[in-house]
C-alpha cells in the first residue's frame, strides 16, 4: 500500500485536538517558554504564524503579543471550528500547505511548529520554509515528538514508532487503531539534523527541572511520581523522552 502524502481531516479522527482544557495547558506552557526566551513583548507588533494550527488554540494564544497572527493548516474542518470559536480582529486562518508557506521571505517574527513535522511528507522542506519566512533573529517554537518514546503519542501503542512501516501498519490494524500508520517520527538526532540551520536552545530538561516556572504541571503533576525523579535520572533517559521542546533562532 502506498502512503498518501497527507493524512486528510486529521481533526475529525482526533477529537482531542478540540479539547479546550487539554490544549490550554499546552498554550500556557508555550507562552511561558517564549517569555523566557524573550520572544514576546507587550507592544503588540510584528507577525506570528502557527504552522499546522488545527483548532487554533496556540494561534489565538498569541493575539495579545502580535499585531497580526496567522494560522495555517490543510485541515479545513479544523480551520472552520477555529474560526467559529477563536477569532479576534488581528487573527486570521488560511488553508495552506506548510511545505509552501504563502508568505514572503524574511517577513515573520515568530513561527509556532508544535508536533507538526511527523505529519508532513517532507520535513526538510517544512523547516526550510520556516527558515525562509522568518526574519533574521526570528524565533520558531518547536514541539517535536521522538520515535524512541516507549508509548507512541498519537495512538498510545507501545513501541509503534520503533517498528518498520509494514509491521506498524499491521500492528495498527490488529489493535483496531486504524489501517495505516501515517506519522514519521525521528530520533533526537534526526530532529537535530532537521533544524541544523538554526541556533537551537533546548528547553526540555529546563521544563522538567522547574515545571512550575514553565507552566508544565500538565506533564509533571506536583508531588507525583515523575516530580520525585532526580534530574540526573532524566538526563540518563533523555534520548527516550516522548517530546523535545526547542526554541530555534534564525541567524
Amino acid at each position: 500500500m502506498k502512503q498518501p502524502e497527507y493524512q486528510k481531516d486529521l481533526s475529525i479522527h482526533s477529537p482531542i485536538l478540540f479539547d479546550a482544557n487539554y490544549k490550554q495547558a499546552k498554550v500556557e506552557k508555550m507562552l511561558s517558554i517564549l517569555r523566557h526566551a524573550n520572544a514576546l513583548n507587550n507592544k503588540k507588533n510584528g507577525i506570528a504564524v502557527d504552522v499546522g494550527c488545527s483548532g487554533g488554540f496556540f494561534t489565538s494564544g498569541l493575539t495579545n503579543y502580535f499585531s497580526q497572527v496567522i494560522g495555517l493548516d490543510i485541515d479545513t474542518h479544523a480551520l472552520s471550528v477555529a474560526s467559529q470559536h477563536r477569532s479576534t480582529p488581528n487573527l486570521s486562518y488560511v488553508t495552506a500547505d506548510s511545505l509552501t508557506i504563502p508568505l514572503p521571505d524574511n517577513s515573520i517574527n515568530l513561527v509556532i511548529c508544535n508536533h507538526v513535522y511527523e505529519h508532513v511528507p517532507n520535513p526538510e522542506t517544512l523547516f526550510s520554509e520556516i527558515h525562509r519566512v522568518l526574519k533574521n533573529g526570528g524565533i520558531c517554537y518547536l514541539g517535536s515528538a521522538s520515535c524512541l518514546t516507549i508509548i507512541e503519542p498519537h495512538y498510545h501503542l507501545p513501541f509503534l514508532s520503533w517498528l518498520p512501516k509494514p509491521i506498524a501498519h499491521q500492528y495498527m490494524r490488529y489493535t483496531g487503531k486504524g489501517d495505516f500508520y501515517y506519522e514519521n517520527l525521528r530520533t533526537y538526532w534526526g530532529i537535530k539534523k532537521l533544524i541544523k540551520h538554526f541556533r537551537v536552545c533546548d528547553y526540555t530538561l529546563r521544563i522538567i527541572q522547574d515545571p512550575d516556572k514553565f507552566a508544565a504541571r500538565d506533564l509533571i503533576s506536583k508531588d507525583g511520581v515523575l516530580d520525585r525523579i532526580p534530574l540526573v535520572i532524566w538526563k540518563l533517559v533523555y534520548w527516550f523522552l516522548p517530546t523535545y521542546i526547542f526554541v530555534l533562532k534564525k541567524i
